[in-house]
């Protein structure tokens, strides 16, 4: 097992002689902490987290994918605040005059986006797997309904098609409608009475898509549908 203080310093670019200076130890002491021969004492870690300005209960633990995407961010927002800088620019107004401007430049701007849509990423990873396991671990190690919920939606949007790049710039390829629809859907069964234009009652398209639903006893037995004397719940069974 690796703890954090090991990534922690190669993230940040240091060496264990680095953090024994800086720690008043031997470089030694820090390869014993960081091999498991020995514990982090409580006051070393909070000098730990002084210097490097984190958590302190990142040092000693074993990291998640989580916890080292948020201390490579952690660096590189450190590293972006160092080296911004203006930089002059050029842009054209309403009459076709040319005007040079000083802008911010980051060059680390992409690089940390990127790993912000990876925190994302590794965070709804986490939720899956909690739903996963907090079902199905817990009766006799049965795949539930989540399960086969989640993996019918998996082959779901493997068989869609997205985006390719030509020579004519970036064209749909196939019908990326399925990502839309399913879209739609969890987003109309996810806000219940907060739509965005107005209540549940007053949205006619959540309405016949709830009944639709109801219709085809693909909602459970004890949902209550939205407006009973709607003229397209006629053919609905109450």
């Amino acid at each position: 097992m690796s703890i954090g203080l090991e990534y922690i310093t190669k993230i940040f670019g240091g060496s264990y002689t680095d953090v024994a200076k800086r720690l008043n130890i031997t470089p030694q002491t820090v390869s014993d902490w960081i091999r498991g021969k020995r514990k982090i004492p409580p006051t070393k870690i909070e000098d730990l987290a002084e210097l490097f300005k984190l958590d302190k209960q990142l040092f000693q633990k074993e990291l998640t994918e989580v916890d080292k995407i948020e201390i490579e961010l952690n660096y590189l927002n450190r590293l972006s605040k160092r080296d911004s800088m203006m930089v002059p620019d050029e842009i054209v107004d309403d009459e076709g005059i040319q005007h040079e401007i000083m802008v911010m430049f980051d060059p680390h701007e992409h690089e940390i986006r990127a790993k912000h849509e990876e925190l994302a990423l590794q965070k709804l990873l986490l939720r899956l797997k909690g739903v996963l396991y907090n079902e199905s671990f817990l009766s006799d190690f049965s795949l539930d309904h989540h399960f086969n919920l989640l993996k019918e939606v998996c082959n779901f949007l493997e068989e869609d098609n997205y985006f390719q790049v030509t020579d004519r710039g970036i064209e749909t390829e196939g019908n990326s409608s399925q990502v839309t629809a399913i879209q739609t859907l969890v987003y109309i069964l996810n806000n219940e009475n907060k739509l965005a234009f107005g209540y549940r009652e007053e949205n006619a398209f959540a309405l016949e898509l709830e009944a639709l639903l109801h219709k085809y006893k693909l909602l459970s037995q004890n949902h209550v549908l939205g407006i009973k004397e709607d003229p397209f719940f006629k053919d609905v069974d109450h």
